[in-house]
């Protein structure tokens, strides 16, 4: 190639025939300054060198040469005196496209630069990057480095023509790149050390896109990492395409857990001859950033950039796999990896739907790392999860992952209720919450079967809606809400997993009116009649508007938490009577609603309504009584209770309601006490004179016949005349139904006295008092 002196204006210029024949020739250099002429040392390859292209930069400062007539003076004189000038002479040290490690020989007291340069991954560019050695720590050469690349354009007349270039600055280091030309296959390459231009003069020949020439390659990627079932940890990638070479390159790993991005702790791994690499002694609990570089053997020097980071987190137990799709039937076995290396994985337990301890006939250690467990899927879930725990005592360290079983067209019982107001539907489940879920609606204005139909032969119709769901917490969805809805069009009700939506659950048809749970009855009435029957009367919900069957049920009112309930024959009308067993007694009665052919919910039980009795009178007369003492020696009060015997009620024109203890003191004050209906009651006694009265009430007013009992501690002892014993007994009015039950309650109080008087012994002033 002739290169043309007008290429090189205000130059000494030898054609490179002279270069190649003769030495010494002067080449010249381009800078931005002063133009210096250096020596050259021939390349074996000629004029240009093929990209990659590597070297070193070598500057050194010597006395300055004494040039006589042209002729240079001899190399190997004595170096000038002191006196001189020193000049800076700037070489590229190994003029050679043989890229490898540099020579070991330095020039003597020389500060060098490493220069590579290369085309980038998309070729649409040469770049070229200078940086001082690392190890170096010359800086004997003070002022900037510049670096200069310029495209040379080929001519038909096989002329070199110059066009434009980049020139860049700096002085450590130095990144220089100029785009690629089209019809540009030459890049010439100069660098200037403090206005002193290195030579000889670079030109690179830039080899076509579709060489298989070296060149640096792209960073490794889709870094991804996978756990085996005996319990290794694999790291993976891939190379970047297209290759530059079909030879295999080598790795680099390097990983770390520092938190520190400025000095990380990073540990490094080769890798030859595959795209993957066994870690071990990773630990759990930690976050580990992992990247990868590359090179061609034949460049190990020339490394790939570090890869995109890849991170690792290992959990105490890993699963494997993390998520299966299964058929109901299916056994699918399932490894658990300890991860924690202090835990021996024949201690592990197997936990399903974090509830169910599985049999250990069903699970193994495969190795003192793993334990592996066979399992069907459940029938009526859209998933089963799996924990492996470690046991302690009675409980379990279980972490939070698991593995998930997803089940492929579980049949689920969904059964669903369309509220009384006919504006939205409830839907629940195998009463098991579920967790990971969408429930799906697809809704239509026909009739189900003609829907199931339609999709049958595979035509969609309807709109696919997602209802709204209340969550358990932890255990899942245990009811899902649609509201609007349209009450008799059809809606088609199915589960999918929101981890993986192909998995869902077999389609259930619902029409919402055949779904309906009504409001229950208002307004309910109950009365007592004198005939002994109760009337019972309600008023219908307002909707649904269909014709309604009815249910009462009644017990009597006893204070018990769960009464004896009574259920009365289904009832058309809004009405019922009910035969009273117990005239006198208060009922319970509630009443309930659903549709009159049957299908839908029963409505809840209406309010609880407590019935009252019948009183066409007051009662006639109170109950009779006595008293039971209980002395208290540390005090001068005495504890008095009274036993009541409850009159039966001969005719069932009225009822006594409750019964009120009247008290009057000595001084005359009368006081009243509501006690109820009960069989005794206690009270105070100071032992002052007090009488006491019980009497019978109901609504229509009180009882006019009452039994009194007057306490007294010094009764005055009447003269007992001379009566027969007929005669006594009726003054004191004792009637053997009293003294039967005088002695039979009082049998073993032999210390006690027990005063009677009825109100026909009202002219005693004193009782008589009678031992037991």
């Amino acid at each position: 190639m002739v290169l043309p002196a007008s290429l090189y204006p205000n130059h000494n210029f030898c054609p490179v025939s002279d270069v190649i024949s003769c030495q010494p020739c002067l080449l010249p250099v381009f800078a931005s300054g002063a133009v210096l002429v250096e020596p050259v040392e021939v390349s074996p390859h000629g004029d240009l060198l093929d990209l990659p292209w590597q070297t070193g930069l070598c500057c050194s400062s010597t006395p300055a040469q004494l040039h006589h007539g042209g002729e240079e003076e001899d190399r190997g004189s004595a170096p000038s005196d002191t006196g001189h000038p020193h000049t800076l002479q700037c070489l590229f040290r190994n003029f050679t496209s043989t890229l490898g490690p540099h020579p070991e020989t330095e020039p003597s007291r020389a500060t060098c630069w490493d220069i590579l340069c290369r085309v980038d991954e998309t070729w649409d560019n040469v770049i070229c990057d200078l940086k001082h050695p690392a190890t170096s720590s010359d800086t004997s050469i003070p002022g900037s480095v510049a670096l200069s690349l310029q495209h040379l354009t080929t001519l038909p007349d096989i002329e070199v023509n110059s066009t434009h270039g980049t020139d860049c600055v700096g002085e450590d280091s130095i990144t220089c790149s100029i785009a690629l030309h089209v019809v540009s296959s030459i890049v010439m390459v100069t660098a200037n050390v403090s206005n002193t231009t290195a030579g000889p003069l670079v030109m690179l020949s830039v080899p076509p896109r579709t060489s298989q020439r070296l060149w640096k390659p792209s960073p490794p990627l889709n870094l991804t990492h996978t756990q085996t079932t005996e319990g290794e940890l694999i790291l993976s990638w891939s190379d970047p395409q297209p290759h530059a070479s079909p030879v295999q390159l080598s790795y680099e790993v390097r990983y770390n857990t520092s938190q520190s991005t400025s000095h990380p702790n990073w540990l490094h791994v080769d890798v030859s001859g595959a795209q993957w690499v066994s870690l071990t002694g990773l630990r759990p609990g930690l976050q580990y950033t992992l990247q990868i570089r590359s090179h061609h053997p034949a460049l190990p020097h020339l490394w790939s950039d570090w890869s995109q980071q890849h991170r690792i987190r290992l959990e105490n137990v890993t699963y494997l796999p993390e998520r299966v799709v299964a058929s109901f039937g299916d056994s699918v076995t399932v490894y658990c990896v300890c991860n924690d290396l202090r835990v021996n994985a024949s201690t592990m337990v197997w936990i399903l739907n974090s509830r169910d301890r599985l049999p250990k006939s069903q699970y193994a250690a495969v190795n003192d790392r793993v334990s592996k467990i066979t399992v069907r899927p459940s029938e009526q879930r859209l998933s089963d999860t799996l924990h492996c725990c470690q046991p302690f005592g009675e409980t379990y360290s279980c972490n939070y992952h698991y593995s998930t079983i997803y089940i492929k067209d579980p049949v689920i019982d969904i059964s669903c209720v369309t509220s009384g107001d006919l504006d939205s539907m409830t839907c629940r489940w195998n009463n098991l919450p579920i967790g990971g879920i969408n429930f799906m609606s697809r809704v239509a204005d026909l009739s189900c079967d003609v829907m199931e139909e339609a999709e049958r032969v595979g035509v969609p119709v309807g709109v696919v809606r997602q209802a709204k769901c209340e969550s358990s917490g932890y255990r899942g969805v245990k009811s899902c809400n649609l509201q609007p809805i349209r009450v008799t069009s059809c809606y088609k009700l199915w589960m999918e997993s929101k981890t993986d939506n192909s998995t869902r659950s077999h389609p259930v048809y619902i029409t919402p009116m055949d779904h309906v749970k009504p409001h229950p009855p208002s307004g309910l009435e109950a009365v007592s009649m004198p005939s002994g029957v109760l009337k019972l009367a309600w008023v219908p919900p307002e909707l649904p508007i269909y014709d309604m069957q009815y249910q009462v049920r009644y017990a009597l009112s006893t204070g018990r938490a769960h009464p004896f309930w009574q259920v009365l024959a289904l009832q058309t009308e809004s009405w019922a009577e009910v035969l009273e067993p117990d005239v006198c007694g208060v009922y319970n009665v509630q009443v309930r609603c659903m549709h009159i052919n049957g299908s839908g919910t029963w409505s809840d039980w209406s309010h609880l309504l407590y019935t009252s009795t019948h009183n066409s009178r007051a009662p006639d007369q109170g109950p009779d009584f006595w008293r039971v003492f209980q002395e208290d020696p540390a005090s001068t009060q005495t504890n008095v209770t009274l036993l009541i015997e409850h009159s039966p009620i001969v005719e069932p024109t009225y009822c006594v309601e409750e019964l009120v203890v009247q008290h009057q003191g000595s001084g005359g004050t009368v006081t009243e006490e509501k006690i109820g209906l009960v069989s005794s009651y206690s009270f105070e006694w100071r032992g002052e004179v007090h009488s006491v009265t019980v009497k019978a009430q109901n609504s229509q007013g009180s009882s006019t016949r009452n039994t009194h009992m007057t306490l007294d501690r010094h009764p005055k002892r009447l003269e007992a005349p001379s009566f027969s014993a007929a005669h006594f007994q009726e003054l004191l009015c004792w009637d053997e139904f009293n003294l039967k039950n005088r002695k039979k309650e009082n049998k073993g109080l032999s210390s006690e006295k027990v005063y009677f008087l009825s109100d026909g012994c009202s002219e005693l002033h004193r009782l008589y008092s009678i031992s037991t």
